[in-house]
């Protein structure tokens, strides 16, 4: 006689009759950080400082909202430099400390960081956050 496997209901097999236990992932901690209406180096030191207590706080990934997603090229004036700015300072690596790199997802209207694991992750604690000026 041929024994057929059971399966439960999401499609797990059923090893004598009890479920294969799979872990679940936890969902990612994000913070996002809207950095419209502050002027470039204002917009730079939030970025920043946001990026390493997020880290210092145990989060997975930080978004840092810039908007402008219309501008394709790198400007020197105008609308687009905060998007161009952050982006330039993924890539020379000034992030490198609290986010990996190789997992920076520059979006059309914002940057996402996955932060490194910090296994020494503190209580929330963050510093405070400037006045737009726009």
């Amino acid at each position: 006689m041929r024994r057929l496997k059971n399966h439960s209901r999401n499609g797990s097999e059923i090893a004598g009759g009890a479920p294969i236990l799979r872990p679940v992932p936890r969902p990612a901690r994000r913070l996002t950080v809207d950095l419209h209406g502050y002027d470039v180096l204002s917009a730079v030191d939030l970025a920043v400082a946001r990026v390493e207590d997020a880290y210092r706080n145990g989060y997975d990934e930080v978004e840092l909202l810039h908007g402008a997603a219309d501008v394709q090229d790198p400007v020197e004036e105008g609308r687009g430099r905060i998007k161009w700015e952050l982006r330039r300072l993924a890539d020379i690596g000034r992030f490198d400390a609290w986010a990996d790199r190789q997992h920076t997802w520059p979006k059309s209207s914002s940057l996402v960081l996955k932060l490194k694991p910090n296994p020494a992750a503190r209580s929330e604690q963050w510093r405070s956050t400037p006045r737009r000026r726009h």
